[in-house]
């Protein structure tokens, strides 16, 4: 965070990549109250998956609702806006995003593909790309929610088990 501090750039993306799709913890008990105290509150937008955001508010996430909750709830940590990814969801791929004034659900249909290894981070690095080429935020958001969702889509059959998304879908 000194880093961010002393050269201030105007957009801080924080994807908090908290717990593995299979539950388990990458943080150190140390690791995350620096996140939550001292990232959190410089960030843009902070874009917690649904684990990551019941370890961040300590409490059960099971509902758009809930997830509606939790973002109001992470946003009085301190970031400018919040997205809350809601993937692990079932039915529609839902996100909640929230800028401190009003909740804007972000709905697409769920694609059925065991290719989704990366999706969070892709999501935020693709928001983080739509800011620094001149987008507004929210439209940041979606055109990211979108790139992501056919990159799902195109995702490549590789190895075993959960393949990548395909980041050079429109390249083919």
């Amino acid at each position: 965070t000194a880093s961010l501090l002393k050269w201030k750039p105007p957009y801080i993306v924080v994807d908090p990549v908290m717990v593995s799709k299979s539950g388990h913890h990458l943080l150190q008990p140390a690791a995350k109250n620096v996140l939550i105290n001292e990232l959190l509150p410089i960030s843009t937008v902070v874009t917690p998956n649904l684990p990551e955001a019941e370890v961040i508010l300590g409490r059960k996430i099971s509902s758009v609702e809930d997830m509606e909750s939790a973002a109001i709830d992470i946003f009085q940590l301190g970031p400018k806006s919040v997205l809350v990814k809601g993937g692990h969801l079932s039915g529609d791929a839902v996100d909640v995003f929230y800028n401190g004034k009003s909740i804007t659900r972000l709905s697409s249909v769920r694609i059925e593909k065991n290719n989704t290894h990366g999706t969070g981070c892709t999501l935020s690095s693709a928001i983080a790309s739509y800011l620094a080429g001149g987008e507004e935020l929210g439209s940041a958001i979606k055109k990211a929610k979108l790139y992501v969702t056919q990159a799902i889509e195109h995702g490549l059959e590789i190895g075993k088990g959960v393949g990548p998304l395909n980041h050079f879908y429109k390249f083919y």
